[in-house]
Formats: structure tokens, C-alpha cells, sequence
């Protein structure tokens, strides 16, 4: 399968010089959580929604609203990108070994589309292998730890989303994506040393997803835990055994793994 069979053409963009605080809105908007960077009417970089969680977060933007903090402070600038007619394994290659979650599609000198993770999820949904195989050790955090922590803990391990525990009863998840929001909230209401403040006094189950959670069976197949995460627009399902034990995790990143097999 090539990359042109799975791109989206559709992309979303916003310029350098607008506050990241448009950018989230962007987003939440579009349903998307990353925007192309236009600068001078080119396309110069790309902004996640880790950058702005980073961003927002840094010591030295406390002082700031966040309408005073810019796209051009906190986008990637090297973009990595592939051709419409690059096989789906080379794509798979890239977005693991740079650690991306997308890879701009370029024909020509132009950007033609974009190819996420999300993308190459859906051409998973009919495999027969087993979840066991690609799950990982979970990290985990308890509900009574506090968000900074939690923050630290995703910059340092580069982790995007978390099972929250009580105790040793899974509960909830947490996501950067949660973080980023939350961050941006608070800078809204507070700043400084307010700030430093409330972010140190909130606690994961303050903020964690209340929503149903999905979980699911390391006997399932991987194309069962793709139609879950693309039905349920999330990025990770905690693994639970028969006895509704937590015993991994599995992410997008590692159905994009089995690609290359």
C-alpha cells in the first residue's frame, strides 16, 4: 500500500505569528492535534500539541498570557516528509525512528497531504495478531499525584498518555493533551507565582478523562484495538486480564510497529 492510498489531502494550518492560544482552538476545532506552521505564505514547520503543553509549562513564559506567547516560539521547523508513491513501511519507519506522529506529504517542492498515525491505524483493522505481542509495561500514575509531576514525568519519558490508578484499581487516563488544555485555562486566569501555585495544588483525578474508559484483552487481536481506538477517537487502550487487572498498554505507535512486519 502506498502513502498516497491512506494521506489525508485536507490540511490545517496556522501562521507563525498568531498566538498558540489559536492554535489550540484550531485544533479542538478541527479535531486535529497538530497544525502546519505558514510563514511568508510557506509552510515552514509543524506545532503539536506537546509544544504547546512545553510552552506553556517553560519557567520563563510564566510571566506571560498566553496571547503574548507565539506559534514561532514553540513550532518544529524540520518537517520530515515522504512522496505520494513511498511505500506505508518507509512512512512507519520514519514516524518511529524520529519519534513523530506525522510525516508531510511532498510532491514536487509542494505539500500535497499529510499521513498520521491514525492513518496507518486504519489499515490494521483486519489483522489476526495478538495484542500480548505488541503491548507494553504500562507507566502509571495515581489520581492524588499532582499534574506537575505528571507533566515532568511525559517531557522526561516522552510518554503522551497515562492509566490512572487508585490505589491499584485502574481509573481513569490522562493525556498531554489534557495537560495542554489545562495549562491553558489556567494562564487565562492566573499568572506568575498564582500560577506556579495552583498548577502544584491540582491533582490528576481533577483533570483525568471521566468519560467510559476502554480497555481491553491481551488475547484480542490488533485489528480489534483498531477499530476501538478509531471508534472511540483515542490514542492508547490500557490492557486488562480476566480478573480486570491492568497488565500493559497498548498505543497507536505500537499498531504502527506491527506495520513493519
Amino acid at each position: 500500500m502506498k502513502v498516497k492510498d491512506v494521506m489525508k489531502k485536507k490540511i490545517y494550518t496556522i501562521n507563525a505569528n498568531e498566538p498558540i492560544t489559536q492554535a489550540l482552538k484550531k485544533m479542538e476545532k478541527y479535531g486535529v492535534s497538530r497544525l502546519l506552521v505558514e510563514k511568508d505564505k510557506k509552510i515552514v514547520g509543524i506545532i503539536t500539541e506537546r509544544d504547546i503543553a512545553k510552552r506553556l509549562g517553560h519557567k520563563r513564559e510564566r510571566k506571560l498570557s498566553p496571547s503574548h506567547i507565539f506559534v514561532s516560539s514553540a513550532y518544529t521547523k524540520n518537517l520530515i516528509t515522504a512522496n505520494p508513491n513511498d511505500d506505508l513501511k518507509s512512512v512507519a519507519r520514519k514516524m518511529l525512528s524520529k519519534r513523530i506522529s506525522s510525516v508531510v506529504v511532498e510532491e514536487n517542492g509542494e505539500i500535497v497531504g499529510i499521513v498520521t498515525k491514525t492513518d496507518l491505524v486504519r489499515t490494521l483493522v483486519d489483522s489476526k495478531k495478538k495484542v500480548r505481542e505488541y503491548m507494553k509495561k504500562p507507566v502509571t500514575v495515581q489520581s492524588t499525584d499532582s499534574i506537575l509531576m505528571v507533566r515532568k514525568l511525559m517531557l522526561n519519558k516522552g510518554i503522551k498518555r497515562l492509566p490512572v490508578m487508585k490505589g491499584k484499581e485502574l481509573v481513569g487516563m490522562i493525556t498531554e493533551g489534557d495537560v495542554a488544555k489545562l495549562l491553558f485555562g489556567l494562564r487565562k486566569m492566573v499568572e506568575g507565582a498564582e500560577l506556579k501555585r495552583r498548577f502544584k495544588d491540582l491533582k490528576v483525578g481533577d483533570i483525568m478523562r471521566k468519560k467510559k474508559l476502554i480497555t481491553i484483552s491481551p488475547e484480542d487481536t490488533l485489528g480489534t484495538a483498531a477499530r476501538k481506538m478509531l471508534k472511540n477517537d483515542i490514542s492508547s487502550l490500557p490492557v486488562v486480564d480476566e480478573k480486570g487487572e491492568l497488565v500493559g498498554i497498548i498505543t497507536k505507535t505500537d499498531l504502527v510497529r506491527s506495520c513493519l512486519e
